[in-house]
């Protein structure tokens, strides 16, 4: 005999205990992976069709310079982050309005069967090829806003840290699996079955995403009450106060613009590193593919590490003002990783180990900003983080836009030499915009988040002075 529903609810609530949140946690944090490795499976299946010696007509434009133009090659790269760009406003808005549900789930799809039909594309032709893309790009328009609108409502204020490392910690865990996956696809299958291994994937998360996930843990079935008393605690409960975001005020805050300059900083290393590290590892150091992929992961993988140490560390130090912590993780991570690029500018070509190394050191040394500007954008905007922290959507895209142009055009024989002057600009702008952050970032909830609608124990908690100074 079948158990009603609410028998079923209660063996879950049971299974699950107060921890549901985390494991709905993972669920996203795969999905948001999952999107981006859709669009990373690309710049690594280049060098595996640049490395192939077949005559397919239909593939010439990779293998012949002559028939691409240089801003055509860096146009296939960037019409991702040119198309997520227009996507938006147009996501951030819907998400505002419906929910992270329903138009993730969407968006995930999009990913998926464009991911699925990719090999298609490039067959057809350069255009074919950009139309795909393009349909990645407004898929990945979603990650950020997805990401502040989870923590707004899923988080407990007492692991904000934890929760943003984690989901932000995507955008390293996607390199980590999908290059030593592709290299090993690459090698022994075909460059197609990257994107049809890829695609299947993502559908199958996003439905496994679709079935399990709530916008809110009061509507989720496997949340009890004591989960949602606790993840409600300091948050506003009114819906309609938490739409009507105060864009002016907002964009007026110096703060807040401090977090979206670290967050420059932050994705041009980002966006160099994934996008074009098997492009240096293959061209400049000479690994082979299969050597690439597992070469490749190692950055990311260690940079996802510290994101999630960082993180967790963050929110368990009780004795330094949030201000402080904040100036302290980004100033380490920034710091740390413009040390290491400076170091790897001055290296020779020939020390591919210890080349790989500086780079692996570097991207680490980056993932401790989790617990810097990303943990700072929920903190200082609370109600409105979807907003705030979805802008990164906005930052990533447009980084992402224009690196490709940067590369190609100072790297166009692929030489240490030329390389150099990329580490040594990436290292520039991760000094210049920890500066920034540093002068200008507060370790509190900005005013414009205290508003009057809250549950009665969230109003009697942010009415004392002392309260609020322990939990920011």
């Amino acid at each position: 005999m079948f158990p009603t529903q609410e028998e079923a609810e209660r063996r879950y609530i049971a299974i699950f205990g107060t921890r549901a949140r985390f494991v709905v946690m993972v669920l996203v944090m795969l999905c948001l992976t999952s999107i981006w490795s859709n669009i990373l499976a690309f710049n690594f299946t280049v060098i595996c069709i640049e490395d192939d010696n077949t005559s397919d007509p239909n593939l010439v434009y990779f293998t012949n310079s002559t028939v691409l133009t240089s801003f055509e090659k860096s146009f296939r790269t960037s019409i991702v982050a040119l198309t997520a760009l227009c996507a938006n406003i147009p996501v951030t808005l819907a998400i505002n309005r419906f929910g992270i549900r329903t138009i993730f789930a969407v968006l995930g799809l999009i990913s998926g069967v464009s991911t699925i039909l990719m090999p298609i594309a490039i067959e057809g032709g350069y255009a074919w090829l950009l139309v795909a893309r393009g349909f990645q790009g407004i898929a990945f328009a979603g990650n950020f806003p997805v990401i502040g609108s989870f923590c707004a409502r899923w988080a407990y204020w007492k692991q904000t840290g934890l929760f943003v490392s984690t989901l932000v910690a995507s955008i390293q865990l996607a390199p980590a699996i999908t290059m030593p996956v592709s290299g090993v696809l690459c090698e022994d299958v075909s460059w197609q079955s990257v994107y049809y291994i890829h695609g299947s994937v993502c559908i199958v998360l996003f439905a496994a995403y679709t079935f399990f996930f709530r916008n809110s843990p009061t509507k989720h079935p496997f949340v009890g009450q004591p989960e949602c008393e606790k993840v409600a605690r300091l948050k506003c409960t009114d819906k309609t106060v938490a739409r009507q975001i105060p864009y002016a005020t907002i964009i007026k805050t110096p703060a807040i613009w401090s977090v979206w300059i670290a967050a420059v900083g932050n994705f041009t290393a980002v966006n160099m590193l994934f996008l074009y590290e098997p492009v240096y590892l293959s061209a400049v150091l000479g690994f082979s593919p299969n050597s690439t992929g597992l070469s490749a992961a190692l950055p990311p993988f260690a940079q996802f590490a510290m994101k999630l140490i960082a993180g967790a560390v963050s929110d368990r130090i009780y004795c330094v003002s949030e201000l402080n912590k904040f100036r302290f993780f980004n100033s380490v991570a920034f710091f740390g990783s413009a040390i290491f690029f400076i170091i790897l500018g001055c290296m020779p070509g020939d020390t591919a180990t210890a080349n790989n190394i500086l780079l692996g050191v570097a991207a680490g040394m980056l993932g401790i900003a989790t617990g810097g500007f990303f943990k700072a954008a929920p903190v200082l905007s609370q109600q409105y983080s979807h907003f705030v922290t979805g802008s990164f959507s906005f930052v990533h895209p447009l980084t992402m836009f224009v690196i490709p142009f940067i590369v190609d055009v100072l790297t166009p024989n692929n030489t240490q030499e030329e390389w150099r002057i990329i580490f040594w600009i990436i290292a520039a702008v991760a000094i210049i915009t920890n500066i920034v952050f540093c002068v200008f970032v507060k370790g509190e909830p900005c005013e414009w988040t205290k508003i009057a609608t809250h549950s009665p124990s969230v109003v009697k908690d942010v009415e004392q002075p002392d309260v609020a100074r322990q939990v920011f």
